[in-house]
């Protein structure tokens, strides 16, 4: 639901092109256009091929990096889907997110681009890519040795390569088949009312008293009501299950068709692509769509006094 996306390849592995295939520019922070915009292009001098290339400076790379994790952590705090276009080679640079990770609540995903890539096809890459974005062959190699070195991400990240981005940025639905009884407890509901809770149940929950008393059991769901709730106490804007063969949507407001699709159904599991929208748009109220994709249980229509037994 919270997700954060690291691209990972030396100059040449096809970043920039990743980010225009998948139209993912509105969600990306560029430490090369940040570069470029506090400094102008700089010029440098290739030896060995006795020519001048104008090239995007990198004496600015301290203030760019602090504009990076200041925009990161600004985009993070408001549940934003974020994308980090940058090289990312060497572990440490992964962990530089973990502490906002954790505070935040998000998934980190590293996407792999340098899998299918040689060190021969970077180099080729790179002489024919745009004027200024030309880098010396030695960082490239430089970049590349400290890949093979450590290909791996740490354990807390996924490492995922470009094909499998769609998937990341999906929800899958939960299956509830194995309970008995799947219950709601809207925010109103008074504390003599509660239900008795079983292993044998799934509960969702509306109500703060019945979150404080059990919202710490794994067969309790604390659904947000607000925008806060979403955004600043991590709760979830919706869920989506399965019970007794039917495909369900639990939230406070109906959420839209459009903020579904497309759905992908596998062996009869639906996976729902959600991934690039803010957790807050979920809690908006939106007109409902005459023909809804899934079945939902929305706050707004449910009695609010009184507990909903779903099927």
């Amino acid at each position: 639901m919270r997700k954060i996306f690291l691209l990972r390849g030396a100059p040449g592995s096809g970043k920039s092109s990743f980010i225009a295939r998948h139209h993912l520019q509105p969600y990306a922070i560029s430490r090369d256009q940040i570069r470029l915009l506090l400094a102008d292009l700089t010029v440098y001098y290739q030896e060995e091929a006795d020519y001048l290339h104008q090239v995007i400076p990198r004496h600015v790379t301290v203030q760019m990096q602090k504009m990076v994790d200041n925009l990161v952590e600004h985009k993070m705090s408001y549940g934003e889907t974020v994308i980090v276009d940058g090289t990312h080679i060497v572990p440490s640079e992964i962990e530089h997110f973990k502490p906002w990770v954790d505070k935040y609540h998000y998934e980190l995903f590293v996407i792999d681009l340098m899998q299918h890539n040689t060190l021969e096809s970077l180099l080729k890459r790179n002489q024919i890519r745009m004027h200024y974005d030309w880098v010396k062959p030695e960082v490239i190699k430089q970049m590349y040795r400290s890949y093979e070195a450590h290909p791996e991400v740490p354990e807390w990240a996924h490492g995922i390569v470009p094909s499998q981005m769609e998937k990341a940025l999906s929800q899958r639905e939960s299956n509830l088949d194995r309970y008995f009884h799947v219950i709601a407890v809207p925010d109103q509901v008074a504390e003599e009312d509660f239900p008795h809770v079983h292993i044998s149940n799934f509960y969702f929950s509306f109500n703060n008293k019945f979150t404080e008393k059990y919202g710490t059991y794994r067969n309790v769901v604390t659904i947000a009501k607000t925008r806060d709730e979403a955004v600043k106490e991590f709760k979830l804007p919706y869920f989506v299950f399965k019970f007794h063969h039917k495909h369900f949507l639990i939230s406070a407001y109906p959420i839209r068709n459009e903020m579904l699709d497309p759905i992908h159904k596998v062996h009869g599991v639906w996976s729902y692509n959600t991934g690039l929208y803010n957790v807050a748009d979920y809690l908006k109220e939106f007109p409902e769509n005459r023909e809804q994709h899934v079945h939902q249980f929305n706050l707004s229509k449910l009695d609010p006094t009184r507990l909903l037994h779903i099927w």
